[in-house]
């Protein structure tokens, strides 16, 4: 009876599901920031008037290839164990890097 159940997900299967996830939803979390920095007056001026903030492109790259690193670092967790320590800390700084890119977004828009 029990071959006929799918084998239950290990500890890092569901890890590297989570950190995914992570990753995945930075896309349209950046595209609700920038709808909603839109629909501000000062973000509405940003595009008519070009009265954005001037934030260096190496700073957006910068956290988009840190949030990339973490989730190749995540994604690499074995079978077998639970994650270690330092791959939750990838989970850490992949969030942070995240909401960093997020916050650098809304800041260009705010300028």
């Amino acid at each position: 009876m029990n071959d006929l159940l799918p084998p239950a997900p290990s500890e890092a299967r569901r890890f590297r599901v989570r950190s995914l996830w992570a990753g995945l939803l930075l896309i349209p979390a950046t595209l609700l920031v920038v709808v909603l920095a839109l629909a501000s007056e000062r973000g509405t001026a940003c595009v008519m008037r070009g009265t954005c903030a001037d934030i260096p492109g190496a700073c957006y790259l910068g956290t988009l290839a840190v949030a990339l690193g973490a989730l190749v670092w995540t994604q690499t967790t074995p079978d077998g164990a639970p994650p270690t320590p330092a791959r939750k800390a990838g989970l850490a700084v992949l969030l942070g890097a995240g909401l960093t890119f997020l916050t650098l977004v809304a800041a260009h828009f705010a300028g």
